[in-house]
């Protein structure tokens, strides 16, 4: 019965329902989670760290930086696990002044209804005093969303940066020497500041990890990343199995279309074909961009 009067109540007072608290619930306990599973994996990488650190030279320098540096496993992990946690108290909070904001409102649409029997003139005091706190509500709806956007938009670039790590990483694959080098590939870059930092413009791509190239040799692997994965999300937000044949190569296509976009003026002559008409050699590339991010 109380639902149904503070319902009515803001309907009279012109004030929309109240927002849904279980699905903020729910935001927090996600966030939370995956805060979890990111300490875990900081800490699990900074364990087998120790249990190596017997050993020593450059392998050991190499795997010691990969865990422990700016861009390390262990170092990003953390840093992803104190946004997340962030996120998941900023919710919390702002959960609390929202149920407060509501709490004031469902007061008020009862007031409404007992002041359209009793006391009708007091209902355009009421309902301006109702609009000011739909206001607020608003605001921290908006700010809600604001927040989660910028959640959302953390979490798919650093997944659109790994994966494009995996490109470079299989791309050089087969060059890798018996010494755990690669044999070189020196490129030009336009990156200023990488320049200026490493005092020349021009860098060994395939001696040179991913997060260390110039910004102009991440481009590519960066956008077949991007582009991979929102294939792939909204496949997975419509209710599409993303493992089957047919999403494989639709996708593929879209892969294909998106990287002539970028690249069609160097194209060779059988790259500027239509996805249908490609070899099957040609196909894989584009396969392989969807596989990576599904992890197959």
């Amino acid at each position: 019965m109380t639902e149904q009067a503070v319902a009515g109540g803001l309907a009279l007072l012109g004030v929309p329902p109240l927002p849904d608290l279980d699905a903020i619930d729910r935001h927090i306990t996600e966030l939370d989670e995956a805060a979890a599973r990111h300490q875990a994996l900081a800490t699990e990488s900074r364990q087998a760290l120790r249990l190596a650190s017997a050993n020593s030279g450059p392998a050991a320098d190499a795997a010691n930086a990969h865990v422990t540096g700016r861009d390390g496993t262990a170092s990003t992990a953390e840093d992803l696990a104190h946004r997340l946690s962030a996120t998941a108290d900023t919710l919390r909070f702002t959960r609390g002044v929202l149920v407060w904001v509501g709490g004031s409102l469902a007061g008020l649409a009862l007031l409404a209804i007992a002041a359209l029997v009793y006391a009708p003139q007091l209902l355009p005091r009421l309902r301006a005093l109702a609009a000011k706190f739909s206001f607020r509500l608003r605001e921290i709806i908006a700010r809600i969303g604001a927040l989660m956007r910028g959640m959302s938009t953390t979490l798919t670039n650093r997944r659109v940066e790994k994966i494009a790590s995996r490109f470079h990483d299989k791309w050089r694959a087969p060059r890798k020497l018996s010494d755990n080098t690669y044999d070189p590939r020196v490129k030009t870059t336009t990156d200023a500041a990488w320049i200026k930092k490493h005092g020349t413009d021009q860098v060994d791509i395939a001696n040179t990890r991913y997060r260390s190239l110039p910004a102009d040799w991440k481009h590519e692997n960066r956008e077949s990343a991007r582009i991979g994965v929102q294939l792939v999300d909204e496949a997975r937000a419509s209710g599409r199995n993303i493992r089957s044949e047919e999403f494989m190569e639709e996708a593929s296509s879209v892969v294909h279309d998106r990287w002539f976009d970028r690249n069609g003026s160097w194209a060779s002559k059988e790259q500027r074909l239509p996805y249908e008409l490609l070899s099957h050699a040609e196909k894989e590339k584009d396969r392989d961009v969807i596989r990576t991010v599904l992890g197959i």
